[in-house]
């Protein structure tokens, strides 16, 4: 999967959710962000971390 397609999954995710479209566009731009900033395996062990913790 490339990132315009991760970016694609996000969008629908954000509509079936009721963002607002303010709320997708800054999640769209941190998207962009963390895909300079991170390999997909430091983005899926941060996030995922994140994620579960309590």
């Amino acid at each position: 999967m490339d990132n315009r397609q991760a970016i694609g999954y996000m969008l629908l995710a954000c509509r079936k959710s009721g963002l607002s479209k303010e709320d997708t566009k800054k999640l769209f731009g941190e998207m962009y962000h963390q895909f300079d900033m991170k390999t997909p395996d430091e983005a899926e062990e941060k996030g995922f971390e994140w994620y579960n913790q309590e």
